[in-house]
C-alpha cells in the first residue's frame, strides 16, 4: 500500500471513529427517546444482525454509527456478540460470492482496483493465523472480497479465523461505547495506534517478501 493509500486509510479510520463517538453522544443524551422507540426483542436483533450482513456485502458501506445505539438497548455484551454474528454471518456471504460469482460480476458493483489493491496483502504462508491478523489489523469488509478471490482458503478455516479476529473489533466498539467521551477518543487513538503497528508490520513483511523476488531474479 502506497503512502497516499495509508493516509486514505487512516484518514478512513478517523472519519469511522468521529462517527461512533458523534453517535455516541447522541445516544447517550437521548437515550430515553432511542430505547423508547427500540424494541428488546428478537426481531430488533435480527434486524440489526440483517444490517450488518447488508453493510458487508455492500461493502465498503459501513454502520459502525449503530453500535452505541446497540449497547444501549442490549448492553454491550449482547450487542457486541450480534455484531460479531452479523459480521461473520456478512463475511461469509461475500466468500461465496466471490468463490461462485468471481470477478465478472463483483466488478459491475464495485471499483475492481479497490480489491485489487488488496491481493498483496493476502498471506501466502500461515494463512488461517494471516487471516485472524488482517481482521484485527485492517477491519474493512473489501478484505473479504480479497480473500475469496485470491486466495485457495476454504470456508471452515476461513469462516474460523474471521470470528477469531472480529471478535476483539466487536467487543472493544460495544464497551468503548459505555464509557465517558473522552474515554472514547483515547480508545480510538489506541486503537489508530495498533492498527499502524499492523500496516506497518505488512508493509515490511510485503517489502522484505519483494526484495527476496528481486534477488532471486
Amino acid at each position: 500500500m502506497s503512502i497516499k493509500d495509508s493516509v486514505k486509510s487512516i484518514t478512513g479510520f478517523i472519519i469511522l471513529g468521529f462517527m461512533f463517538i458523534a453517535a455516541s453522544y447522541v445516544v447517550h443524551v437521548n437515550s430515553d427517546f432511542f430505547t423508547s422507540y427500540i424494541r428488546n426483542d428478537t426481531k430488533s436483533m435480527l434486524l440489526y444482525i440483517l444490517i450488518l450482513i447488508v453493510s458487508a456485502v455492500f461493502a465498503p458501506v459501513d454502520i459502525i454509527f449503530l453500535m452505541p445505539l446497540a449497547t444501549t438497548t442490549w448492553g454491550w455484551m449482547l450487542a457486541g456478540l450480534l455484531s460479531l454474528i452479523g459480521w461473520t454471518l456478512g463475511s461469509a456471504v461475500v466468500f461465496f460470492l466471490s468463490r461462485k460469482v468471481g470477478v465478472p460480476l463483483i466488478y459491475k458493483h464495485f471499483p475492481f482496483q479497490k480489491i485489487y489493491k488488496y491481493e498483496k496483502y493476502m498471506p501466502q504462508k500461515n494463512l488461517f493465523f494471516g487471516i485472524i491478523f488482517l481482521r484485527i489489523a485492517i477491519p474493512i469488509d473489501l478484505i473479504s472480497y480479497a480473500l475469496g478471490l485470491f486466495t485457495n482458503i476454504q470456508f471452515l478455516p476461513y469462516i474460523t479465523a474471521t470470528i477469531i479476529g472480529f471478535i476483539p473489533l466487536a467487543f472493544f466498539l460495544a464497551y468503548i461505547g459505555t464509557l465517558p467521551i473522552y474515554m472514547q477518543v483515547l480508545g480510538f487513538i489506541l486503537f489508530l495506534f495498533i492498527a499502524g503497528i499492523g500496516y506497518a508490520t505488512i508493509r515490511h513483511k510485503i517489502k522484505k517478501e519483494e526484495l527476496k523476488k528481486q534477488h532471486r531474479s
